[in-house]
């Protein structure tokens, strides 16, 4: 028989060995993130495949399609006026098609929201980038592989997606993404 003092001292061992344990596995899981593909959209479900069809009605009644890009980085922007951080974004989006236009053909294209909706927001943000409407989301889900706004890819001249950002953008990010992208042969 084991004295009372030994297995007092055991089972505090014991407790010890599980507490240390629960902390390594802690430590081991708030590392995770840190693990994760890298923030700058070079990794992604789209990232070096082609980019899906878009083909979509604009708020101007005109049919767009990436095939406007005429050369251009194309931008796609997938959005809703209900977006805390899409509202964010767009003055910033917009100023980017401004001094980008160029180089740069930024596509928003919003999330299933009634047309007068959508024209109530463009008109009282100043958003002048083509707007398309997916009223049957029929696009947002051929680019998107769960839910989530806003989302953002970025095309080549190829068609194929060269980066994909799920998640809100700062305008320094925006600028530094297309900077790099811009850059690229």
């Amino acid at each position: 028989m084991i004295p009372a003092a030994l297995r007092g001292r055991r089972f505090s061992l014991l407790w010890l060995l599980a507490i240390g344990a629960l902390g390594v596995t802690l430590a081991v899981l708030a590392t995770i993130p840190l693990l994760r593909a890298p923030s700058d959209g070079t990794l992604g479900t789209l990232v070096g495949k082609p980019a899906p069809a878009l083909v979509a009605q604009g708020l101007d009644g005109t049919t767009h399609s990436l095939a406007d890009a005429d050369g251009r980085l194309v931008w796609v922007n997938f959005w809703a006026t209900s977006c805390d951080p899409c509202r964010t974004e767009m003055p910033a989006m917009q100023r980017i098609a401004e001094a980008y236009a160029g180089d740069v053909l930024i596509l928003g294209v919003n999330w299933g929201e009634e047309r007068g909706t959508v024209v109530d927001f463009v008109d009282r943000y100043g958003v002048e980038y083509p707007i398309l409407l997916d009223p049957g989301l029929e696009a947002y889900y051929r680019w998107a592989s769960s839910d989530g706004l806003p989302r953002h890819y970025f095309i080549g001249e190829a068609g194929t997606v060269v980066r994909e950002v799920i998640g809100p953008l700062e305008p320094t990010r925006m600028v530094a993404i297309l900077e790099r992208l811009l850059a690229s042969p």
